[in-house]
């Protein structure tokens, strides 16, 4: 075959994909390479359905964050003497307050007022580090939850918690405080799995009873282990079940960087946390 005709079987070839291409934008149906990850989940999401498995609309979006480690909150102890108008203790960990005089919230939007209450240096040490979370704050029994920021991410487990106690639905009495100090990164930022995936992993990994609705997934540093003194934490998916017919509200919790599910350490609520 000579050269100049392997030239017109190419043109001839070019001149078929522009003709197909321009015919399927004309159309509005532009050419496509089938996805076959997509596919999968496709079809996972239809067993999920299949088994009365209500998920809601998830996220394909993805985010990052660290493996990161904190001394823990000892700082708490050394420094609580600075506080004003209460009484404190300190006992494993967690800083213990009870005010002189409650505070009033209104129970749908407690943050317009403990916001305020957070900012102030001789009412709540490191306030400024901590931010409301309207979910975990239904989920916890007369409590308002506030979560400490981390890198990219808040943490999510009960080590960088403030908890506001609640009496008769609208009074703050007081309140309990871990923090997690000199918080440092490990390793270099990597990216984490979707909430979508997230919830997918959770169902192969068995752990999606049927029957049930995913109320919420957030994404957010759980501890994963303590080492020569420190706390390690991870990006985590902590995903709220809830099951037909019951009040109360499942925890699991899949490693955002790797999909695996972590069993140990499921200290972000009660496995059955009543609303």
């Amino acid at each position: 075959m000579n050269f100049r005709r392997i030239q017109w079987i190419f043109l001839v070839a070019f001149i078929a994909i522009d003709i197909f291409l321009g015919v399927s934008l004309a159309s509005d149906k532009p050419f496509t390479v089938t996805n076959k990850s997509a596919s999968q989940e496709e079809t996972i999401l239809k067993e999920m359905n299949d088994d009365s498995i209500s998920i809601g609309t998830l996220s394909t979006k993805h985010a990052s964050g660290y493996y990161i480690a904190s001394s823990g909150s000892g700082i708490l102890q050394t420094k609580m003497s600075q506080l004003k108008n209460q009484t404190t203790s300190y006992s494993d960990g967690e800083l213990n307050s009870t005010f002189n005089s409650t505070i009033k919230i209104d129970p749908k939007n407690p943050q317009k007022v403990l916001d305020k209450v957070v900012k102030n240096q001789n009412r709540v040490l490191f306030g400024t580090h901590y931010v409301y979370d309207e979910r975990l704050s239904a989920e916890k029994d007369n409590s308002v939850v506030y979560v400490q920021k981390g890198p990219d991410l808040h943490v999510l487990s009960d080590d960088g918690q403030l908890r506001f106690k609640v009496r008769n639905h609208n009074l703050v009495t007081g309140y309990t405080q871990t923090y997690l100090n000199g918080i440092q990164t490990l390793r270099e930022e990597e990216t984490t799995i979707s909430q979508k995936k997230a919830v997918i992993w959770l169902y192969q990994h068995n752990e999606i009873p049927n029957n049930s609705k995913i109320k919420w997934a957030k994404l957010g540093y759980v501890k994963l282990l303590s080492a020569k003194g420190s706390n390690v934490y991870i990006p985590t998916w902590v995903i709220g079940i809830q099951t037909k017919n019951t009040e109360g509200t499942q925890i699991r919790q899949i490693n955002a960087f790797t999909g695996t599910l972590i069993k140990a350490n499921s200290n972000l609520l009660n496995e059955s946390s009543a609303k």
